[in-house]
């Protein structure tokens, strides 16, 4: 009976914690969507600007994203383009970026497209994910991010776009 008391305690104890962890979200369905835009084009940001300028001629970032759906309820998704000025360096920047990434902050992991290209997974403090790979030829690196997972009211219907 005791061990029941305890495992119930620490059920309730987790349970609650990971619902704090959303404390700092706004209530507003609307705001919430828009903060966790922010985080996750900031993220785009912060990775894309780690790619020398020397390495890069431009870097456009998706002005909407969309919503998916997610164990926890929905995240956010959006894009930003990084142009090379030389393609045949792609698969040398994307390293040179995973190698940077660490010291700004982001958690970095590596594997490969199913094309073969190097793909890194940047994981910033807010749970952000941000994959970096080349595209079109080396031409370009494609980052997208995908904001971590976030509840909304079951009511609430989302627009398409943000």
């Amino acid at each position: 009976m005791k061990s029941a008391r305890v495992l119930l305690g620490l059920t309730l104890v987790i349970g609650l914690s990971g619902c704090a962890m959303k404390s700092d979200l706004p209530t507003n369905p609307h705001d919430r969507i828009l903060l966790v835009k922010s985080h996750a084009q900031d993220a785009e940001m912060r990775a894309a600007e780690l790619v020398p300028v020397d390495d890069r001629t431009d870097i456009k970032q998706a002005d909407k994203g969309t919503l998916l759906s997610c164990s926890g309820g929905r995240q956010w998704s959006g894009n930003t383009t990084i142009q090379l000025k030389n393609p045949a360096n792609g698969e040398q920047v994307v390293e040179q970026l995973g190698k940077v990434a660490h010291d700004h902050g982001f958690t970095v992991t590596r594997s490969t497209t199913p094309d073969g290209a190097a793909r890194l997974r940047l994981i910033d403090g807010h749970g952000t994910s941000v994959y970096a790979s080349t595209w079109v030829d080396g031409r370009s690196i494609e980052v997208n991010s995908f904001s971590e997972c976030f509840p909304l009211p079951k009511d609430f219907r989302p627009e398409r776009s943000y």
